[in-house]
């Protein structure tokens, strides 16, 4: 069940370090992500044996900035914030792959008649929150594009998939980052959705990120939180798996009545597939992986080039 915003500022207020209380986890997930929540929902976290809170917020860098703040034990979300804040001399180290393609696309609102990512230069591009995976994602393609983060405007939704449809329908925003659902629901109403680029895809994340496989979401810890509850991470990690294995032996439709609990949005079924697609089969950090993102990084941050990956996450 996600957190309250009341109750959350009062955690958050709380402040605090790394608390030990084996089974008992606090994981701050990004607004949209769904393998937490359907871990939950499956009840894989309960045979376990722990008692897992799950705590919604924008962005993995809100959720970060629990994680360190001491409101949360785990983080669901971005794995370039591990190598974003490993740069910073702070340790958050993922231990279960979720997701071997980036959640990101960028679309465009038809009425700003922007076709490529050279079109952006003064556009208005929406992003859950700054410093999100998704700043990081359109700082990357302009840099590929010869442009940098000046050269647009970057404007906060907040994340979930009804705000971000919104903003591009009613044309609030020239750009916007998508995750699957969201893109699939724009597809689906708006036929000639101008796709800047897509890391959802096969296709995309060779073109995108020049590999087959991307570390997208990840589920990441406290380096020192993780030595000190080596049980707690392997029972939780096992959990994850087990959702994994779930999501890949079973239909969009299955998985979005475990998500709702109901038939949701019927144009949101192609996102879901894409989700399932994306699913890593096995939890592990694909070859090659954590260097293509920090080559996507070191367009908004040149210092991750000096980090040693293998501090950001764990094989074990």
């Amino acid at each position: 069940m996600a957190v309250s915003r009341r109750r959350l500022l009062a955690m958050l207020a709380g402040g605090g370090g790394c608390r030990s209380n084996p089974g008992r986890v606090r994981i701050a997930i990004f607004r949209g992500e769904e393998m937490t929540p359907l871990a939950q929902a499956l009840g894989h976290f309960a045979a376990a044996g722990l008692a897992v809170e799950v705590i919604e917020l924008a962005s993995t860098s809100k959720a970060m900035q629990a994680l360190f703040g001491g409101s949360a034990e785990m983080v669901t979300g971005g794995y370039d914030h591990a190598i974003h804040l490993a740069a910073e001399g702070r340790q958050a180290r993922s231990f279960v792959v979720l997701t071997t393609r980036s959640p990101l696309a960028l679309v465009a609102a038809p009425r700003s008649r922007i076709r490529r990512i050279e079109e952006l230069k003064g556009a208005t591009v929406g992003i859950s929150a700054f410093g999100s995976s998704g700043q990081h994602f359109v700082n990357y393609l302009l840099h590929r594009h010869g442009l940098s983060g000046q050269d647009v405007k970057f404007a906060i939704t907040g994340g979930g998939h009804s705000v971000t449809v919104a903003s591009i329908e009613q044309g609030r925003l020239d750009a916007v980052v998508t995750l699957p659902p969201s893109l699939a629901i724009l597809r689906a109403r708006i036929p000639d959705l101008a796709i800047l680029a897509n890391g959802t895809t096969i296709e995309g994340t060779r073109e995108v990120f020049g590999v087959d496989q991307y570390p997208g979401v990840c589920v990441m810890a406290q380096a020192s939180w993780i030595a000190a509850n080596r049980d707690t991470v392997t029972r939780l990690a096992q959990a994850m798996r087990k959702t994994l294995t779930w999501v890949r032996e079973h239909s969009a439709e299955q998985l979005q009545e475990r998500l709702r609990n109901r038939a949701g949005l019927p144009e949101e079924l192609e996102g879901l597939r894409a989700t399932i697609a994306s699913s890593s089969p096995d939890g592990r950090m694909p070859a090659g992986g954590p260097e293509a993102v920090r080559e996507m990084l070191a367009a908004s941050y040149p210092n991750v080039r000096s980090v040693d990956l293998s501090s950001t996450y764990t094989a074990e």
